[in-house]
């Protein structure tokens, strides 16, 4: 006996999950030749001759051909003319597409045919309609008269869209509407003189439905996009933008694919802002390239006019908080040993409240080596990291800067333990200019490093009822000495202080960048114990827990301030755990066992037991700084209805940060999503109140805002629910 077949509830659904049977389908042609090779096969339940030497067929009645079938209560063939006319219950199939009629005629020969008072299904987009007339123009191409067309089940018209003629393309996968009128409820709402709609999932050259917005620097705002497929592997999208305050912006992208490229390019212009009277613009660049199996290149490029620009006319509802745009070129050349990398990376300033002095130096170019030996005598592993890098900025000390770092190591790996002995020096050397008078323009750095890594793994396995697990135990013993040497005279261009999570227990440098390196005489002693299916060795939780513990005191500092002389760090610990598909999190803390405090944590869990079915709980804090509680859902309630919000909340403030709350509503031929957000805007701290929605016909457009972005952003793993 055979049991049901499994149905992954992860698994996307279709956008035609909640509707009724289609009609069947049950023309399954194996042609594959040319259709007009193809020999026509009559049969019935009566044949004979009429007195004009016609084959009359009767009873069940067929005619079919290559990828075509015609069937009736009655079909006279005439091979002299090659007409096939069918009469009472006539059905034409073919293999996406059929039709049904009172009466009609085909000609064989030419591929084409005539059918009256039919009605038509398109079995891939759930299409149906009816018209006056069809005209079967060739195999996959039919043009219909005063006809109807709709994605809606057979006993809902919900929207029907209305035309004088209606022409279906599969081969070009379109269909079109002329002198057509798009009713919803059995209500006028739009007519156009010209449609053009999907059949199928392709793409296609024409206007895209138009978006509506508003937003308190801009007032109402309307996008009309126009979408256009060039080729196969390039496009451009225009989409020009009314804002009623300001004028009208234009707005282009241009998308490329090819087998070494690939990338994007887009533009916005708005001529003479009637708000500021100047011209105001922004420009993207993205490129991809490959040229063979080593070399790849990249191109990241983004200019603002000015530097309000992102506030007054990005997006209306995440007025940007972002401080500078990056641009960055590089070029990458790998192999299995080693890899060289080259790099120009510029900034542009777009938050004016930063001082000159404080914004980012610009790294042209910035040149990396970094290989491993592919020689290991005795089991030696040797490596080295490089790099040179100009930095300039105004008003600041330029520098140029280079840093050796090769390294040695003997790791030795058994079953139950693994032990890694490390030395390495690091020198780094610059040449500042604008330096102040008396101070030295040549500063070097030379810093011995020595590390040694030792784990050892215990093992046992237990079961909870059916569940068995392996359960590891692993002591890891991390021991560092870096030489202390002077830094005082080296200015920062990249360095900064990290924060403190477990994984920095075992870095041998505590600061990022090369500008500082510290020194140090500790030992990191860490504790992690994992849970582990003994069936796959998939793992289901891992948990660590770690102090470093510090034999003398740490003189070098990020900005030369005094010593650091605690004879101990905070105790840090992260969790991650994945029990099942359903059920996953992950956390991080930092204790301070002076202060008997917490300095900061994080805490994330998520249960997720099917496609779009989603919950998340998080915290966040940060000692006296931060205490925030975020929680969002996307939930059905029934395969038609689900609702989704978000609560975010400052606990330390009592403040509510943002609030979603939203309902979608899913039928089988159309749906309509709603959400309502109240948030506090970043730049004015003052409350905001947002409302959105958006109508979705299935097969045909959507109307109104287009929320997912601020969907994905707000609730993590949203997914959108298909429309195709």
């Amino acid at each position: 006996m055979t049991g049901a077949a499994h149905i992954d509830p992860w698994a996307p659904i279709s956008a035609w999950a909640v509707c009724p049977p289609q009609p069947r389908r049950d023309f399954h042609p194996q042609f594959r030749g040319n259709p007009e090779n193809a020999p026509t096969y009559l049969s019935g339940h009566l044949a004979e001759r009429n007195a004009e030497g016609s084959l009359v067929l009767s009873g069940e009645a067929e005619a079919e051909r290559g990828n075509q079938r015609l069937r009736a209560d009655r079909i006279i063939y005439n091979e002299t003319e090659g007409t096939v006319r069918a009469e009472g219950e006539v059905r034409y199939d073919e293999p996406l597409m059929s039709v049904t009629g009172t009466h009609g005629t085909m000609w064989i020969d030419q591929n084409r045919g005539e059918l009256f008072r039919t009605r038509f299904h398109l079995y891939d987009r759930h299409g149906r309609g009816k018209a006056k007339k069809a005209y079967l123009l060739g195999p996959g191409l039919a043009r219909f008269k005063e006809a109807t067309y709709t994605t809606c089940p057979d006993d809902d018209n919900y929207w029907l869209l209305r035309a004088s003629k209606v022409t279906l393309d599969e081969e070009k996968g379109t269909g079109v509407a002329r002198n057509a009128r798009l009713n919803i409820k059995g209500v006028p709402v739009l007519y156009s003189p010209y449609i053009s709609f999907p059949i199928d999932d392709r793409r296609k050259t024409g206007f895209l439905t138009p978006s509506f917005g508003s937003s308190d620097n801009s007032g109402l705002e309307i996008r009309t996009p126009f979408y256009l497929n060039l080729a196969p592997n390039y496009d451009a999208y225009i989409a020009p933008r009314y804002l009623e305050r300001r004028g009208t912006q234009f707005n282009g992208k241009f998308r490329y694919l090819a087998r070494q490229h690939s990338g994007t390019f887009n533009i916005e212009y708005l001529f003479d802002d009637d708000k500021t009277g100047t011209n105001r613009s922004r420009v993207t660049v993205h490129n991809q390239s490959s040229f063979g199996r080593h070399l790849t290149t990249n191109i990241d490029y983004d200019r603002v006019s000015d530097k309000q620009y992102l506030r007054d006319l990005g997006d209306s509802l995440k007025l940007a908080s972002v401080s500078f745009l990056q641009r960055t070129a590089r070029a990458d050349y790998s192999t299995q040993w080693w890899n060289l990398g080259l790099r120009l990376d510029d900034y542009q300033t777009v938050d004016p409240t930063i001082a000159e002095t404080q914004r980012p130096y610009q790294r042209l170019p910035r040149l990396t080596f970094n290989g491993s030996s592919p020689f290991r005598p005795w089991g030696i592993e040797s490596k080295l990291a490089s790099e040179f890098v100009r930095f300039d900025a105004n008003k600041k000390v330029n520098a140029s800067r280079i840093d050796l770092w090769p390294a040695i190591s003997l790791p030795v790996r058994r079953d139950a333990f693994e032990s890694t002995p490390r030395l390495s020096l690091r020198y780094t050397a610059y040449q500042l200019d604008n330096q102040a008078p008396g101070v030295q323009k040549r500063p070097t750095r030379t810093t011995p490093v020595f590390s040694l890594d030792n784990t050892v793994y215990f093992e046992r396995d237990f079961s909870v009822g059916s569940s068995r697990f392996t359960q590891t135990l692993e002591p890891r013993l991390f021991y560092l000495y870096v030489k202390g040497e002077k830094q005082e005279d080296i200015p920062l261009f990249d360095a900064s202080e990290p924060t403190l999570v477990y994984r920095e227990l075992f870095k041998e440098n505590r600061f990022n960048g090369a500008d500082r390196m510290g020194d140090a005489n500790q030992m990191a002693l860490a504790l992690t114990t994992r849970l582990l299916d003994p069936d796959t060795g998939a793992e289901k939780l891992r948990a660590s827990v770690g102090e470093l513990f510090f034999f003398e005191n740490r003189n070098v500092t990020l900005n030369n301030t005094e010593k650091l002389d605690d004879k101990k760090s905070d105790i840090a610990g992260e969790l991650d755990f994945v029990l099942s598909r359903t059920w996953n999190g992950k956390g991080d803390i930092v204790w301070n066992p002076n202060d008997q405090a917490t300095e900061r944590a994080n805490a994330r869990i998520q249960y997720h037991p099917g496609f779009r079915k989603i919950a998340n709980l998080s915290y966040r804090y940060r000692r006296s700084e931060q205490s925030q509680i975020d929680a969002s859902v996307l939930w059905p309630l029934t395969p038609s209805w689900t609702v989704l919000g978000r609560w975010y909340y400052d606990l330390r403030d009592t403040q509510r940060l943002e609030m979603l709350a939203g309902i979608e509503y899913d039928s089988c031929c159309w749906g309509i999503r709603f959400v309502a957000r109240d948030y506090i805007d970043d730049d004015s701290k003052e409350n905001n109140r947002v409302y959105m929605a958006q109508l979705v016909l299935k097969g045909l457009a959507s109307f109104g805002s287009n929320i997912e972005s601020l969907l994905e952003t707000g609730i993590l793993g949203y997914t959108e629910r298909p429309e195709d």
